[in-house]
């Protein structure tokens, strides 16, 4: 990407201002992960990564490792186009479904595990697979209960595949900018 993700600007916020906007209207605290240099004082901890390196599953490591709740809903600093709406659906059917890992599917059937609900308890299989030198989110989810929400039933639900689109490049920034410049 070139520079962090979080501080990338979209509709005159931060990547990191948006979305902790978002959680704030689904959770009743909110932390950030791993936050890069230079961030602005936002009023929320900080955790610094417990295992610097080891990627997305490392951050989640963290998040679980720092968290004193149950549940707890995870969401990257790439996804322009979520919607507090589907985070109450994913939410809400995390605590129903009362699994250790509740992530949805997109389109083209790959999982998004920086958009999911990840309970406390998953830490132990998270830590063991880190420890195996293994960092794929993926890796873990045979070990704990997962709730995979297939997309057919987001679909169901009202939701846009775009809520999924995140950006990885310099030119997924520029097309998400584009995108919002004609809304």
């Amino acid at each position: 990407m070139g520079q962090p993700k979080p501080l990338l600007e979209l509709g005159g916020q931060t990547m990191l201002e948006r979305q902790l906007r978002l959680l704030r209207g689904v959770c009743r605290s909110v932390a950030v992960v791993g936050a890069p240099p230079g961030l602005p004082a936002l009023g929320v901890p900080v955790w610094a990564d417990e295992l610097p390196g080891r990627g997305p599953l490392g951050g989640i490591y963290t998040g679980l490792k720092h968290s004193r709740t149950g549940y707890n809903l995870l969401l990257g600093c790439d996804l322009p186009f979520m919607e507090t709406r589907f985070l109450r659906f994913l939410a809400r059917l995390a605590i129903q479904e009362q699994a250790d890992v509740t992530v949805p599917q997109t389109g083209d059937r790959c999982l998004q595990p920086l958009a999911a609900v990840y309970r406390r308890r998953a830490r132990g299989a998270i830590r063991a697979r880190l420890e195996a030198g293994d960092n794929k989110t993926s890796s873990f989810l045979h070990r704990v209960r997962c709730r995979v929400i297939r997309w057919r039933e987001i679909a169901r639900a009202g939701f846009s595949p775009r809520i999924f689109a995140n950006m990885n490049t310099s030119a997924d920034y520029e097309a998400m900018r584009r995108m919002l410049n004609h809304e």
